[in-house]
């Protein structure tokens, strides 16, 4: 079968720690001192291994959980000047682990506090902060380990009403600033009333922006002056500049703030369309973050805009309004906003449900005016861009970041307000600049789908981690090039995907084998939902029996695989090092069945392939008298994808297939077959009943009529009625397969026939080393395989 792929590059997904404490001492200076960045220890494993065991008491199962963690060490930003290492971490056990926790501490330990299960531990020369925390958060016993960092005074901005914006203690911008204060060249756009150009803690921030209203850009005539003030406020609240002697400061110091005017009368309001229209405009011309501080954020086309947007590279965040309200659409690419309260409590305004994401400071928030001045407001308005300044601020500490990463960095980063985890009244919970900062300077971007991996390199662990000992190894039956190897307890995750960066619904595909696989071992394939638990998605039991060649199997994967982190994992429950399970030409992502012939199918993957089969309601797959077989019972259908017939000629098409029934089908128990003829209606080949079939499998054989010979949108359908089962298996639809290849020395079309075609055929086949060039079964490509090709090519056709 074929299907249309994409291709992208895999990268690893690394957690990160944030610092806790905060320097007060105002006369502090850089200490010159200070260690530098130790992230790449170059010692050896087992040489970091030995440093850890010779400063701590490890317990009974550290060293394994310890030597596998070395691998992926988290990561820590270093600032010079602003917090620096002192190779010492800050460890805090959880509740119920205390003992072990401290047992395995007590010869490092620098420190403990008198008031909670905390301690400071020296890290072994050697070994880095993220090696040392990533091996002792693999106990189980610690609720975190981060750096013991050397911190220094902070930047605070001298605007003269920035005490009046309560709004910035709660982020935690003076620390934020310190890491960030925004960049220029990051753009904010404001679809709103128009912006106030001339306002002193705007005016150097503006870019041209656009009239949604009358679809004109500001260079081009389009008026984008504020007709109402609530945009100037709402730009106020994102972008207004800092450190510049006057006013207030949004989120950052140094945003671009581009005014998309969606309104042209003094009441502010304007038409959804224009909105969206508006937010089009801005991500098209340069806008990272787009804001739209109006009702209606939680709508089907808001949605569908902000996937636009994200799918270049912005974010779209919308308030979540003000009416107190139950609102329940979670569209996944658009931020929607509630408000809080400067007590971290919910504005008693602020709409809460399943659609609102985070939330962010929106009662009695300082703002810009129209005119020059400033004020307070309240409303789901202001705490919108207040998050969208959060995000500008991802932006501009790492510009390579996609629009995905910056709402997975936004949501990841928040504080955690109200019930634990995500709730209504608070989304994830309330933004964080600081926390932000901190998440982006570490993040390692999704890998963006599809995988398409053969196996045929080393390049495959590039994408997947692996437990066990998985390997790759060739396999004559794959043809040239390797395959994946499994056994006992092996195992493959891959790193974070991007799984929302499929072009369609995304599906799985791969082919596999089994060698000396007992009966009831199974090959399991499971996901990570954002819930962080495993779902399976397949799972195949042997028969006992070994695969006669690579079953192919294709599913399509289910709606919890739709998120900014999700994993794949492969592994072989209740294996033994003896068994093969091998694996080949893996691939994850959109799955688009294309016309083939011929149809082949015995369903011995388990499940009814979505690239063969294409309407599918009612029918599953059974092992049947120690076979898998599709199972029809009831009001089922089971209906081909396209077999295109053209390519052999005019010629008639045949189909065959192995059916019978469960011992207690009768008479009402029928299944009607059909062939799809090149008008598109459908041709009725049989109809069978249960009293017929019996319980053992017979072969059934049609002619298909000339109304589907050469057809390209042949297909055939099966369909039952009754409350029993009847069961099909071995589907074939083409050509007659006597004359399909009617000589191992037929290699091309037109099929049935030798001629000089075929000569090229196997020539560029022996090239290749593919096996159907193998004419002599030796296994290897010489003199032998060209001399039994020229003897069954003059030998000719039957």
């Amino acid at each position: 079968m074929s299907f249309k792929l994409t291709l992208a590059k895999a990268t690893t997904v690394v957690a990160l720690m944030t610092a806790s404490g905060l320097a007060t001492n105002a006369f502090a200076g850089p200490n010159a001192d200070a260690p530098k960045n130790t992230q790449s220890e170059s010692i050896s494993a087992s040489a970091k291994l030995d440093a850890v065991k010779a400063s701590f008491n490890l317990l009974a199962g550290d060293e394994q959980r310890m030597r596998d963690a070395l691998q992926n060490p988290l990561q820590f930003v270093e600032v010079q000047g602003s917090r620096e290492y002192t190779r010492e971490l800050i460890v805090h056990a959880k509740e119920g682990k205390v003992a072990p926790a401290q047992s395995r501490l007590s010869r490092s330990m620098v420190k403990s506090s008198a008031f909670v299960n905390e301690y400071v531990v020296k890290v072994p020369q050697g070994v880095s902060e993220g090696e040392m925390a990533a091996m002792l958060m693999s106990t189980g016993d610690y609720l975190f380990v981060e750096p013991n960092w050397t911190l220094f005074p902070l930047a605070i901005p001298n605007d003269s009403q920035y005490g009046s914006s309560w709004q910035h203690n709660r982020l935690q911008s003076a620390s934020a600033w310190d890491l960030h204060t925004g960049d220029s060249d990051i753009i904010v756009a404001v679809c709103d009333s128009g912006v106030d150009t001339n306002h002193p803690d705007l005016e150097d921030a503006y870019v041209p922006g656009y009239n949604a209203v009358n679809n004109q850009a500001e260079v081009n005539g389009g008026q984008v002056e504020d007709v109402n003030g609530h945009g100037t406020f709402v730009s106020g609240c994102a972008a207004a500049q800092g450190n510049n002697g006057r006013g207030v400061v949004g989120v950052g110091w140094d945003f671009s703030v581009m005014p998309i005017r969606v309104s042209n009368n003094s009441s502010g309001t304007a038409s959804g369309f224009d909105i969206l229209e508006g937010a089009r405009w801005a991500v098209d011309n340069g806008a990272h973050v787009v804001n739209a501080s109006f009702s209606g954020g939680s709508s089907g086309s808001n949605q569908v805009a902000a996937r636009y947007i994200i799918d270049r590279g912005g974010l779209l965040f919308w308030s979540s309004g003000n009416d107190n309200n139950l609102i329940t659409y979670d569209g996944p690419d658009i931020v929607i906003v509630g408000s809080t309260t400067s007590s971290d409590n919910k504005s008693g305004f602020s709409n809460f449900g399943p659609a609102v994401d985070i939330a962010a400071p929106g009662s009695s928030v300082r703002s810009t005016r129209r005119g020059g001045t400033y004020g307070n407001g309240s409303g789901t308005s202001y705490a919108s861009p207040i998050a969208a300044g959060v995000g500008a601020m991802i932006y501009s500490v790492r510009d390579d970041l996609s629009g995905r990463d910056v709402q997975d960095i936004l949501y990841r980063s928040v504080d955690d307000l109200g019930a634990p985890g995500r709730d209504d009244a608070f989304g994830r919970g309330r933004v964080n600049t600081l926390n932000a900062i901190q998440e982006a300077q570490a993040y390692v971007p999704r890998y963006n789908l599809p995988i398409d991996e053969s196996f045929d390199s080393a390049s495959w662990s590039e994408v997947f981690d692996s437990t066990g000992t998985p390997a790759t190894v060739p396999d004559a039956e794959s043809g040239a090039g390797s395959v994946l190897e499994l056994n006992g307890n092996d195992q493959i995750t891959s790193v974070f995907l991007a799984g929302r960066s499929a072009a369609t619904f995304p599906g799985i595909s791969f082919s596999f084998r089994t060698i000396g696989v007992e009966s009831g071992e199974s090959l399991l394939v499971e996901i990570l939902t954002e819930e962080g638990s495993w779902e399976s998605v397949y799972d195949y039991a042997s028969t006992g029996t070994d695969s006669d060649g690579y079953i192919d199997v294709a599913l399509q994967l289910p709606t919890t695989f739709l998120w900014h982190g999700v994993q794949l994992r492969m592994s072989t429950p209740g294996s033994d090092i003896n068994d093969q399970w091998l694996i080949d030409n893996l691939f994850v992502g959109a799955l688009e069945a294309e016309p083939t012939a011929p149809l082949v199918d015995s369903f011995d993957s388990g499940l009814i392939s979505p690239l063969k089969w294409d309407d599918i309601d009612g029918a599953s797959v059974e092992v049947v008298g120690g076979t898998y077989a599709a199972s029809m019972s009831g009001e089922a259908v089971l209906e081909s994808q396209d077999v295109a017939m053209f390519q052999f000629g005019i010629i008639p098409g045949f189909i065959h297939f192995d059916l019978w029934a469960d011992a207690n089908a009768g008479a009402d128990d029928t299944i009607l077959v059909e062939v799809r003829n090149v008008l598109g209606s459908w041709d009725t080949l049989d109809t069978l009943d249960g009293s017929e079939l019996g319980s053992s499998p017979q072969v059934f054989q049609y002619q298909t009529p000339p109304a589907a010979w050469g057809n390209d949108i042949g297909r055939v359908r099966f369909t039952t009625a009754g409350d029993d089962a009847i069961y099909i298996d071995n589907v074939y639809y083409g050509p007659d397969e006597l004359t399909q290849m009617c000589s191992p020395a037929d290699f091309a079309e037109p099929f049935g026939q030798l001629n000089f075609l075929d000569v090229s055929g196997f020539l560029t086949a022996y090239g290749n080393g593919d096996l159907s060039a193998d004419l002599d079964g030796s296994g290897t490509f010489n003199f032998l395989d060209v001399s039994e090709f020229l003897s069954v090519f003059g030998a000719g056709c039957p």
